[in-house]
């Protein structure tokens, strides 16, 4: 992989050996990435030789953009150039957290368009994200597309806080959905690649919103799923789910997937 940024650059090349081939990818510091409404977006671009399209990536809630480089790397296998970033509050972008996420998720989809066709993929709050920032297709992994979250999960959120989240409070995510609202039906065509022991509102709100949106498909993901677990603890229970949850953005089966879908969507 060639490593280029605003410090130095390395000029010998690494070709990683993928599913697609040998495919040499260069991962680069974007500096020019700006939000609709003016504050500046840290983001990575990872960028085959001859891009296809353009993919712009997008981290859950307390995630950050480097958490999202293996499937940048996945897709830029399969000819996608790739923008990673992190949502404002997050990581390296110090812009108050907010509504405007989707703003900073947009920004990257536009950005893209300089590649041709321009895509999303989000994980968890970007799952959530990527069915409405103007994308021409979206993959949402484990998409935050609940009518509610659970109250274990609204534990977790409050005791067990992201350090790579800035909120106003502990547990802030779920003002933020509310003010986000629900999925609209202009979405464009979409999957959501759900686990098959995932979080069970994320897993039931998916298989509903497919219901709902004939340009929604549902693929559950059955590879590398932690078991369930019995407890008269409803947090003992809960924490497979949550663990699926967090790791589905690693998953073998939806890091196949992911680029095998996008890729079906050219033709």
């Amino acid at each position: 992989m060639t490593i280029t940024s605003n410090a130095c650059i390395l000029p010998s090349a690494n070709t990683f050996e993928g599913d697609n081939g040998n495919v040499t990818q260069t991962l680069q510091r974007i500096t020019d990435l700006t939000s609709q409404d003016g504050h500046p977006i840290p983001a990575y671009g990872v960028t085959p030789d001859a891009p296809i399209a353009g993919v712009a990536v997008c981290h859950g809630y307390g995630g950050v953009k480097e958490g999202m480089l293996g499937l940048c790397t996945r897709l830029a296998e399969h000819g996608f150039a790739t923008v990673a970033i992190d949502l404002r509050g997050h990581g390296e972008n110090h812009a108050p957290i907010g509504p405007g996420v989707a703003l900073d998720f947009a920004a990257a989809v536009e950005y893209v368009r300089r590649f041709g066709r321009a895509f999303a993929a989000g994980h968890s709050l970007g799952g959530r994200l990527s069915f409405t920032v103007g994308a021409d297709a979206a993959v949402a992994i484990s998409p935050a597309v609940v009518q509610e979250i659970s109250p274990q999960g609204r534990w977790m959120f409050e005791n067990f806080p992201s350090p790579t989240v800035r909120e106003p409070y502990s547990g802030y995510v779920v003002e933020l959905l509310d003010e986000l609202g629900e999925v609209p039906d202009d979405t464009p065509p979409a999957i959501a690649l759900v686990g098959r022991n995932d979080i069970l509102n994320i897993y039931e709100g998916a298989h509903e919103l497919a219901a709902r949106l004939s340009q929604v498909e549902v693929h559950v993901v059955e590879m590398e799923q932690r078991p369930l677990v019995e407890s008269d603890d409803g947090l003992v229970r809960y924490l497979p789910r949550w663990l699926n949850h967090s790791q589905l953005k690693t998953n073998t089966e939806v890091l196949r997937l992911a680029p095998e879908w996008l890729a079906a969507q050219m033709t």
